[in-house]
């Protein structure tokens, strides 16, 4: 008798069930190792403010959070909810905490999606890109360490042309990423990119370009399918 198990014969059910146990899990975790990584980043300032005397007064203090809340607060809201459908309860929560969501987290969510062919907004997409994610952040930090014992000295040594190139890295990256998903449907590609186009060139305030694109795309994009849907 076959002892491996088709996913195909696990009661739906049964499935239901292990992505409630692994969103609870996700829960835990990422709320947990959230709140201790807020605790360590405050743990230095707290010590040096109250420790050993250098508080700057929190007259400084408030006007520097104003400031940057007035700049780049509307993100702490729009970001999770703009990465959510790709990167899944499990992943965001690892994507918050390890950084580099743009360029490292959700082009590889979206690779380990891809490479099993799950749909976006599926369970078994959430689980791939969750992984994804996973492998991601331990090769980011092994290079990052590796960068910090001896990539500066491997900077020194690079040519100007190949420096001046690290500024196209991250739009290769969504670049990559748009191909990725455009080779499947180049129609919606195309409304992608030309939206893309239209709001990068109009004057809108640049912190909710990205929020505009992804909440535009996705309207014409269900727009489309429900049109489909209906004549067919």
């Amino acid at each position: 008798m076959n002892e491996g198990v088709n996913a195909r014969s696990v009661p739906a059910s049964a499935k239901a069930v292990g992505m409630d146990l692994f969103h609870e899990k996700a829960h835990f975790w990422g709320r947990t190792t959230l709140w201790l990584l807020i605790a360590a980043c405050l743990l230095p300032p707290l010590y040096l403010s109250f420790g050993l005397g250098y508080h700057p007064g929190w007259g400084v203090i408030l006007a520097g959070i104003i400031g940057y809340a007035a700049f780049i607060g509307i993100m702490w809201v729009l970001e999770p909810i703009t990465y959510y459908p790709t990167l899944g309860i499990a992943g965001t929560y690892m994507a918050f905490l390890t950084g580099n969501i743009a360029n490292m987290c959700l082009p590889c969510s979206a690779a380990a999606q891809n490479a099993i062919g799950a749909e976006p907004g599926t369970k078994k997409a959430e689980i791939a890109g969750a992984l994804g994610i996973a492998i991601a952040s331990l090769v980011n930090i092994i290079v990052i360490i590796s960068i910090i014992l001896g990539g500066s000295y491997i900077i020194t040594m690079l040519p100007a042309p190949v420096e001046s190139a690290f500024a196209f890295v991250l739009p290769a990256i969504f670049g990559g990423v748009l191909g990725q998903f455009a080779y499947k449907n180049p129609l919606y590609g195309a409304i992608a990119l030309a939206i893309g186009a239209a709001v990068v060139f109009s004057p809108i305030f640049s912190l909710i370009k990205i929020v505009i694109c992804v909440v535009l795309t996705i309207a014409i994009v269900l727009f489309l399918e429900r049109k489909n849907l209906k004549e067919a």
